[in-house]
């Protein structure tokens, strides 16, 4: 049995740091911060979409589990080769989650170091641990060097 425990690491890293900067949004510009709670909830069924429903893993070796599971909630779409105009949404979503709070968060040095600290940490378990063991071909990480040996047939 493989291990998810770098996945599921990763995601708490990253969803705490959007929580330190949602709840500091919420103290200091409640319209602001609904506004960006609004991002949270419309960015990420987005990504999920156009990215996770597409990723040939995500039925059952998902590392990160919960993306996997929660496709199937969404419309189905033919797992297979990404689209440019996947990359765009999925770039756009990330891009506006992790970068609308960064004003409100400058105001706080405490804040914003922990927010990319924890953002840093999850983004880095997602790369030297999760993508490593990840087997979505379709996926531009999926190509690292250390990918592309047979340890799968041993």
């Amino acid at each position: 049995m493989r291990s998810n425990f770098h996945g599921v690491f990763s995601l708490i890293m990253i969803l705490a740091s959007i929580l330190i900067a949602l709840f500091y949004m919420l103290k200091v510009s409640p319209g602001w911060g609904l506004i960006y709670l609004g991002l949270i909830i419309l960015a990420n069924p987005i990504v999920l979409y156009a990215y996770c429903a597409k990723c040939l893993c995500r039925d059952d070796q998902c590392s990160h589990v919960f993306p996997g599971k929660l496709t199937r909630l969404l419309p189905s779409r033919k797992q297979g080769p990404y689209t440019l105009m996947d990359y765009f949404w999925t770039a756009l979503c990330l891009i506006a989650l992790f970068g609308f709070p960064l004003p409100w968060l400058w105001q706080s040095n405490v804040l914003f170091f922990g927010y990319w600290l924890l953002l840093l940490i999850g983004l880095a378990e997602i790369l030297f641990f999760v993508c490593r063991t990840c087997h979505n071909e379709n996926c531009p990480m999926c190509s690292l060097p250390e990918q592309k040996t047979d340890s799968d047939s041993i």
